[in-house]
């Protein structure tokens, strides 16, 4: 006789899952420092001018420094037919409506120092420091941005940044 004895078939194992929440969270964390959020969809078509020497905000976006003003194309045709000159401004995804179908910017003002107010004090530079970047269509009005600039300076919102594709060689 044998001293150990056979009892039966034993089963394999099972797989040990103790560590399974570690490494979950560990992808999970991953995926979070790792991502970027897409920037919020215009309710306007903008295609960006080129240009030279650009400088590269995402420094100051990530400390929300950087407020974004679109002009463009409305992408609704119902829109679209409303406008007459083809072009409208969006301030926060809120096409900015006009009566008579020109262009009204009176709004960017008020637009501009509702935005400073409700940034948090402990992150916030003075009016003259948050940038406020315009992106406009290739083909928009230039007297349009004129406006803008000057309804932005009426306010004391100097710094003002104009969006562009780079297209140097640098």
């Amino acid at each position: 006789m044998s001293k150990f004895k056979k009892e039966g078939k034993k089963s394999t194992p099972g797989v040990n899952t103790s560590s399974l929440p570690d490494i979950v969270f560990m992808l999970l964390f991953f995926f979070m420092v790792a991502t970027t959020s897409k920037e919020n969809d215009p309710t306007v078509q903008v295609e960006q001018p080129t240009g030279t020497r650009a400088m590269d905000l995402t420094p100051f976006k990530q400390r929300s420094e950087v407020d974004f003003l679109y002009l463009g194309k409305p992408r609704n045709p119902a829109r679209a037919e409303a406008f007459k000159m083809g072009y409208a401004l969006s301030l926060d995804n809120v096409v900015q409506p006009t009566p008579d179908g020109l262009y009204n910017t009176n709004a960017v003002g008020q637009w501009k120092k509702d935005k400073f107010d409700q940034k948090p004090a402990r992150m916030t530079s003075p009016i003259e420091l948050v940038i406020t970047c315009v992106k406009a269509d290739k083909g928009a009005p230039t007297g349009l941005i004129f406006d803008i600039r000057k309804e932005l300076q009426n306010i004391n919102a100097l710094t003002i940044a104009y969006a562009v594709r780079d297209n140097s060689n640098i």
